[in-house]
Parts: structure tokens; sequence; C-alpha cells
């Protein structure tokens, strides 16, 4: 669901402005968007309402990460309001006018799949950005990916 509808409180704002920071340290370039789904009936059905959704895009097409936007959703068991949520899972998927063009998933094992993946650098880095989540969320990754 589109991060700014889920910032109904201090804690959630200031975890949806942490996310922000984190993707942003490893691309500064990145323009955030806190509301990259379209508040249409039909998407609207399609939404988690336990998911923080956020967009970044790039004014130039990023070689190195095979895209020109990324759409990160950080997923949770039990109401995002509650402080008794528990992360279930981290994903990224690169996307350009073409569509997807790769896609991640902490669900998938840390594993990128799709026609185009990020260079090994990209990967490395946007694994970084998943640790810092969990870290952020209370659930540190024991063993580095």
């Amino acid at each position: 669901m589109n991060a700014s509808t889920q910032a109904l409180s201090i804690s959630i704002v200031s975890k949806i402005a942490n996310i922000s920071s984190i993707f942003q340290a490893q691309y500064p370039a990145a323009i955030v968007d806190f509301s990259p789904w379209a508040l249409d009936e039909k998407t609207q059905k399609e939404f988690d309402i336990n998911s923080l959704d956020l967009s970044f895009s790039f004014t130039q097409w990023q070689s190195h990460l095979s895209c020109g936007c990324v759409l990160l959703q950080v997923y949770f068991v039990g109401d995002l309001q509650s402080a008794n949520r528990v992360l279930s899972k981290i994903k990224l998927t690169g996307h350009d006018y073409r569509g997807q063009r790769w896609r991640f998933s902490t669900h998938a094992d840390w594993q990128f799949s799709g026609p185009h993946l990020p260079s090994a650098e990209a990967q490395q880095r946007i694994k970084t950005i998943v640790t810092q989540l969990h870290t952020l969320f209370g659930y540190p990754v024991s063993t580095r990916r």
C-alpha cells in the first residue's frame, strides 16, 4: 500500500522516512515517491494493506541497476499500525518504460531474477539496503547474504 497512506502514526512516519534515507544513502540521486500506486478502485483492490510501498526514480538511466525506477515493498504479518507487527519480507523490483526488468525478494533466498539483472556491485548495495531495513524493523540479519 502507498507509504503515504500508511503514515497514520509518528512511529510509522519515522519508519517511512528511515526507509527513504536508507535507500538514498546508497543511491543519493534517487527521487522518492511515497505514493507509487494509482488510487483507482482496481489498483486499490490489489493492495496489501500491511505493506509499505515506495518507489525511487532517477532522472537518468542507471546502467548498473539496469533500470530507471525501483519499487520497494516492505511486507508485514499483522496490522502495520500495531506494535506487534512482524516483518514478513522485503521485495524490490526494477522497472523502465518496457516494464519490470528484475526482481529481488528476501522470501526467495535473497536472489535476483529477471531478464536484465543489476551489476554485482548494485546487487550488493541492494542487499545492504535490505539488511539495514531488517535492522530498522527489529529483525537484524544474522548472516550477511
